[in-house]
């Protein structure tokens, strides 16, 4: 299953790609930290600095019927961060960046593309009533949360409607391109979409920012700045903006169709530093797995342990681990994991890390895994073993 075929750039269309990574399993994992059949391939283009996954050979039926992401309840959302005893939820960050960004005037047509569950859409309607919203993905799992805030004439799913081209002032994407198989087809949809002087505002997870995203199986694209500028660019828009700080561990950008370009940025340093970057991040992920072998991972005989993360971090480790058995929970922040089960394992509070539990594996970012450590009742507990995959 899923050969080692090399592929052209999905982005700019470039024959030479060089193959950085190969998950060496015939098991992945997918954005729900579920395994999913199939490798990991990805692909690196020297032309316009895209990182490029294999497609999923189920694509239609996983986002129809498997993908569903955030379903259980209408508040569930995906943890940002902690401060002091306040979480902050992706959706409300990604509201306070956006509102940043963009001017909301009364009766601005948007579309909010590859929306899912359009949790975006919904706080814009409330924040803003008078925006006339619509909504566009490729599934039909997530209607009845549509039905709840948006008319059906204002809806499209799998195909939009022909009377919707030049119809908008501003295009919404929300972690939806990372994976979309034929990223030029889709940001020339959305371009058609768009009034003449139409603004499109897209975030997409920056794989430098957060290492993770590189081995989820149903991303099959990896943006960079350089290839996102590409992308855009290609498809007629200027005054183009990408924002890497915004958002940690995403990219956040804005264009406008038939605006005047931006100045080119150096694209032969830019790459070369993509290409460095690139393959040190493939460098970790293999310095990760290697973590895991019995003779550096695993818990003393006797012992238990616990994840600290049941994204795809915590997800990571547990497929790895060579005796899974010895992880007795997942330990995890957000209210809205709590209480559910990963690999038949429950993930509880952190606060709840049990007594007899002698090592805690990090499944977080790296980018913040040891301030997150540093803060919680346990740390430096006696006896107790914290082991950091860095």
């Amino acid at each position: 299953m899923n050969e080692i075929i090399a592929k052209p750039c999905p982005v700019c269309g470039a024959e030479k790609t060089e193959l950085i990574y190969n998950s060496g399993t015939t098991i992945s994992l997918n954005s729900n930290y579920k395994l999913h059949p199939g490798r990991k391939f990805v692909y690196i283009c020297e032309t316009c600095g895209h990182l490029a996954g294999n497609d999923l050979e189920d694509a239609a039926s996983f986002y129809e019927s498997d993908y569903q992401f955030l379903l259980d309840k209408d508040e569930e959302d995906q943890l940002y961060e902690v401060v002091g005893e306040r979480r902050i939820y992706r959706a409300d960050h990604q509201m306070t960046v956006l509102e940043e960004k963009l001017v909301l005037e009364p009766g601005l047509a948007v579309l909010d593309y590859g929306c899912a569950k359009a949790v975006m859409a919904n706080k814009l309607v409330l924040a803003h009533p008078r925006l006339d919203m619509h909504l566009f993905d490729v599934s039909s799992a997530y209607k009845a949360f549509w039905d709840r805030f948006v008319a059906s004439d204002r809806q499209a799913m799998y195909e939009t409607p022909p009377e919707w081209q030049g119809r908008f002032d501003l295009v919404t994407s929300f972690f939806a391109f990372e994976h979309i198989s034929d990223p030029r087809k889709a940001i020339a949809h959305v371009a058609q979409m768009l009034k003449p002087g139409g603004q499109v505002y897209l975030i997409v997870p920056d794989v430098f920012g957060n290492a993770g995203d590189l081995i989820v199986v149903d991303h099959v694209n990896h943006f960079t700045k350089s290839s996102l500028t590409w992308l855009l660019k290609d498809a007629g828009f200027g005054d183009i903006d990408i924002d890497a700080d915004a958002h940690r561990g995403a990219l956040v950008a804005r264009a406008r169709k038939g605006a005047a370009p931006r100045m080119e940025p150096d694209w032969k340093t830019e790459i070369e530093a993509v290409l460095t970057k690139a393959h040190s991040l493939s460098a970790h992920w293999e310095h990760m797995r290697k973590a895991l072998q019995p003779d550096r991972a695993e818990a003393p005989v006797g012992q238990t342990a616990a994840i600290y993360g049941s994204g795809i971090y915590g997800a990571f480790i547990h497929t790895n681990l060579p005796d899974p058995s010895v992880v007795s929970c997942f330990l995890d922040q957000s209210q809205w994991r709590q209480g559910r089960t990963l690999f038949d394992t429950p993930i509880i509070a952190p606060d709840d890390l049990p007594a007899h539990v002698d090592t805690v594996y990090v499944g977080l970012n790296p980018k913040i895994a040891h301030g997150v450590m540093e803060v919680q009742p346990w740390f430096g507990r006696s006896g107790l073993r914290i082991v950091y995959l860095e």
